[in-house]
């Protein structure tokens, strides 16, 4: 496919969902998928709205509406509606008093571990639970891998589509390595296969994301400590040894710093546990805390 209209494509892709909300410092893209409870989900980096409906679906399914607002700076949200961590914890308050929620848990992967502990400090009024997924939690001083630059470039990553659909076994297994997962169990489960052939469209087109994520490791290179012995809300913490991503220290440091905070430090599963061997106790483990603290003052 020529580069012109595989960006045509990928760009209808990360806006087949769309919706927008006026507020009152401008537009911000979300995407809304189930009815229920609400789930806030503060996406990390490259993404956007895009990955709520599609690797939140598991919770959609038990009941559950998830919520993903592009942070500041990915697909349809201007950066200028949040570019630190602390705009970006008004930036979903915001977004929560514009859809009439009162309160809501906050689930955050990746990147999006920092902007989430921020909303949950700041406003534990606004927030049911917090659950860090993944998630970065500390001084983040990230570079950028070879395979990373690519994605990170609109020809880069249209090449790796490229050499994809030719090498499609290799690439699936590259994918794998790169998030810590296993892909020898992976490629015998059609929906897991399916699950991680979304991760590079889910980074596509970069041009569209690259302003949040440039913003999310220089913000993450340069924060200090997060108020995370302040934090009063309900806490889950999932992370795992086998992250390829993130040391597993983000996950170690808010399971003993937060008060009260439950921990599942699982083993297979890597960045993206919900296509592993160890998929069916992530979402048990996930479930029971929303179960658990639904209603809750």
């Amino acid at each position: 496919m020529r580069f012109a209209m595989w960006y045509d494509v990928m760009k209808q892709l990360a806006y087949k969902d769309a919706l927008y909300i006026d507020l009152p410092k401008g537009k911000v893209h979300y995407t809304d998928a189930g009815q229920g409870p609400v789930i806030l989900h503060s996406h990390g980096s490259p993404s956007g709205a895009d990955v709520g409906p599609i690797f939140l679906k598991h919770l959609v399914n038990k009941g559950y509406r998830v919520l993903t607002p592009s942070r500041p700076g990915f697909l349809g949200t201007d950066l200028s509606m949040g570019p630190s961590i602390e705009d970006q914890a008004d930036f979903f308050k915001d977004f929560l008093d514009g859809m009439g929620i009162e309160k809501a848990f906050i689930h955050a992967w990746s990147a999006g571990g920092p902007p989430a502990i921020a909303f949950a400090h700041k406003y534990p009024e606004r927030c049911q639970g917090l659950i860090l997924y993944c998630a970065v939690s500390h001084t983040w001083v990230h570079k950028i891998t070879r395979f990373e630059k690519m994605i990170m470039s609109d020809k880069g990553i249209w090449c790796l589509y490229s050499l994809g659909s030719i090498f499609k076994e290799s690439m699936r297994k590259k994918s794998a390595q790169e998030l810590g997962c296993d892909y020898d169990y992976i490629k015998r489960d059609p929906e897991a296969i399916a699950l991680l052939d979304k991760f590079l469209t889910m980074t596509a087109p970069p041009a569209l994301r690259n302003p949040g994520s440039f913003n999310d490791i220089d913000n993450y290179s340069k924060m200090g400590d997060l108020p995370l012995e302040e934090i009063r809300v309900p806490t889950l913490v999932v992370f795992s040894p086998s992250d390829n991503q993130l040391p597993v220290t983000n996950g170690d440091l808010p399971a003993e710093k937060i008060p009260g905070a439950d921990y599942l430090r699982f083993t297979h599963g890597g960045h993206m546990p919900m296509i592993d061997k160890e998929a069916g106790l992530v979402e048990a483990t996930v479930l029971d805390f929303l179960e658990k603290h639904h209603g809750s003052n």
